[in-house]
Order: structure tokens, then C-alpha cells, then sequence
């Protein structure tokens, strides 16, 4: 903690947020779905993906290290967002996932006597089997991002990267490596480039040409990919044809519609009303599946996520991989419990 890097009023500001900080750079923050599903209640829209949200580890190895300052973030834009202090030292990816799950785990624990969680839910959840790489800051920043991504899988979890596509080559590492996480979601905050330089902000040179690098590489993944696309209503919701192009080029398997939500610091920069609906959504994401040809598949109005995949083959494929987890998901839970659990306790740190 004391090596943190940001100073201490930083650091009070994310834990008034509910963050739990894990190392120099690392953080987790307990998500509304994650207690939703611990009381036995809705499941976010990664249910699609075999993710039970009660399980999910939100976290980030990069807390306020990004190289995007986006209009619509509802993230806190602080001083120094972008900037290394000299001699500065990364923590190992075995250090974080232990850190991360150690921080879920104290955030968690006062649901161990809520009337409306099961004790199976509760001690799932302190073992949980997926984490969303993904929190705050841009991950592909992390040096180590894919030893982090393999380290989670052998932990037997699954591993969510979100990226702005930035840093090309980080997804470079992850084939060359063969640390490909479970999905891959590319965000994509504009159809061109002067419309991703309104909405991203971004602080680096090059980044527009820096995202067309990454959405090449997208073909070359075997796993999940998915391209994100957060609409803003007069901001980017714009140009459905541009972000048709970016798809056919990129071939994902999925591409999802997220709107933008009037929350967190977001608010002191835009209005209320550049909130789009769950109707608006849908009508603007069937024009870009007009003319890639991918298919409406989920809708999820609570999350306003709208989610399109390639053709029937590759979501039947993404079925048969939501089922194969959920029985290796069992097989790893008979084997780690192995029915001697009777309570939990945290470890001291």
C-alpha cells in the first residue's frame, strides 16, 4: 500500500468509491450484479458468456493508468492519469490474481449472514471462477497483461480483457504467447477518426491507427472476440455504415451495444439526455448488422447491452462452450472443496 502511485488523497477518493486497492497499481471493486446474484437476483449480460456474476472478480491492474481520457467515462480523470513515477516497479501477475481474489473475498464477507444468500452461493463466491479484467485504466498498459491472463486460467478461472486497442501489440504477445483470454472485447469509440477523437480524448499520438492495428489482429484469435461499441446520443451514434466497416474488417465473433449511463463523473461532462434507450440501440445496431450480416441474438434492458453474433454456427459454438465451462466449472468445485468445507474464514494478510 505504501508504495501506491498516487498519493493519499487519491487513494481516499477510491475507497469512498468501494474500491479495495491490491499492491502498487492493482485494484477491485464489488459489482451491483455481483450482490444482485449473491441474493439469488438478476445475473449481469455476461450471463451469455457462462458468467455467474457472483463468482466475477471486477478488477484492474492498471488503476488510474490510461491513455484515453473518454468523454463519457464515468471513471475519475486525476492528475497524473498518464504518467510513471520515476523507478517505477510493476507487481508480478501470481501477486495481483492472489491480491484481487483476497480483496473480493473482505468486500464479500458481510453477505455470510444475509437471510437471502444461500451458503452455496456464499462459498462460490469466495472462490470465484472469473475475472473481468477490466475495472479502471487500460489494461493492455500492464507489461505483464498476458502472464497475468495465462496465470488466472491456470487458476482454473476464465479472463475477460477489455482494451481500448491502443497498444497493438500487447495483443501481439497474448498469440505469440498463447495467453489468449477467454473473451477479448476491443472498445470502439467512434466510426472515424474525428468522431474516436471527440468521444476517446485521446492522450497518445497515432491512437486511431493504433485501434485499426488491433482490430487486424482480432481474426487471428480463437477464442471470443468482441467488438464494444458505447453509444452516446450526440457524441457517436453516428455513421452506423463506419462502424459496419470496422466490423468486416475485424471479424469478431460478436459486436455489443452498450449505452453510455449518466453516472460517476461522466455527469459533470455530459447531459442526461445523451443517454440512449434500449429501442434506440437496437434500431441503430440493426443497421450495422444490415450490412455486416450478423445476427440480433441477446437483449438485455436492465444493462442496455444489446449483443449480435456473426451467424447460427458461432453462437451454437459459444452454447457448447458455455455448457463445457459450466461442467468443468463443477468438476473444479468437487475438487477444490472437496465436501470438508464447513466455514469460511479469511486469511490475515
Amino acid at each position: 500500500m505504501s508504495k501506491l502511485r498516487f498519493d493519499k488523497n487519491i487513494t481516499q477518493r477510491y475507497l469512498r468509491a468501494g474500491y479495495r486497492l491490491v499492491g502498487r497499481h492493482s485494484a477491485v471493486e464489488i459489482c451491483r450484479w455481483t450482490k444482485s446474484a449473491l441474493r439469488g437476483e438478476r445475473l449481469c449480460y455476461k450471463r451469455w458468456y457462462g458468467v455467474r456474476s457472483h463468482r466475477c472478480v471486477q478488477m484492474t491492474p492498471n488503476l488510474n493508468f490510461c491513455n484515453f481520457a473518454c468523454v463519457f467515462c464515468w471513471r475519475m480523470h486525476l492528475p497524473g492519469r498518464f504518467k510513471l513515477p520515476e523507478g517505477w516497479e510493476w507487481d508480478k501477475p501470481e501477486d495481483i490474481i492472489e491480491g484481487a481474489i483476497q480483496a473480493q473475498r473482505e468486500l464479500l464477507i458481510g453477505f455470510k449472514g444475509h437471510p437471502r444468500v444461500t451458503r452455496e452461493r456464499f462459498l462460490e463466491a469466495m472462490f470465484p471462477r472469473h475475472m473481468a479484467i477490466s475495472l479502471d485504466g487500460e489494461p493492455a498498459l500492464y507489461p505483464y497483461l498476458a502472464e497475468l491472463v495465462k496465470k488466472v486460467k491456470e487458476r482454473g478461472m476464465t479472463a475477460y480483457v477489455v482494451t481500448n486497442g491502443s497498444v497493438p501489440y500487447r495483443l501481439q504477445e497474448m498469440l505469440e504467447k498463447e495467453a489468449q483470454p477467454t473473451n477479448l472485447y476491443i472498445s470502439v469509440y467512434g466510426p472515424d477518426e474525428e468522431t474516436f477523437r471527440r468521444a476517446a480524448r485521446p492522450l497518445i499520438p497515432n491512437a486511431w491507427k493504433f485501434v485499426q492495428e488491433s482490430l487486424e489482429l482480432l481474426p487471428k484469435f480463437s477464442t471470443r472476440t468482441i467488438i464494444r461499441l458505447t453509444m452516446v446520443r450526440g457524441l457517436n451514434m453516428v455513421n452506423p455504415e463506419g462502424y459496419a466497416r470496422l466490423i468486416e474488417r475485424a471479424q469478431p465473433r460478436f459486436f455489443e451495444l452498450k449505452g453510455y449511463t449518466w453516472v460517476g463523473e461522466s455527469q459533470k461532462r455530459l447531459p442526461i439526455s445523451a443517454m440512449p434507450t434500449i429501442d434506440e440501440l437496437r434500431e441503430f445496431g440493426d443497421k450495422i448488422a444490415e450490412k455486416t450480416g450478423y445476427l440480433l441474438k441477446e437483449v438485455d434492458s436492465k444493462s442496455r447491452v444489446v449483443m449480435y453474433v456473426r451467424d447460427e454456427e458461432t453462437w451454437e459454438w459459444n452454447l457448447k462452450l458455455v455448457e463445457e465451462w459450466r461442467k468443468l466449472e463443477e468438476k473444479l468445485d468437487r475438487e477444490q472443496w472437496k465436501g470438508k468445507i464447513t466455514d469460511f474464514k479469511l486469511k490475515k494478510r
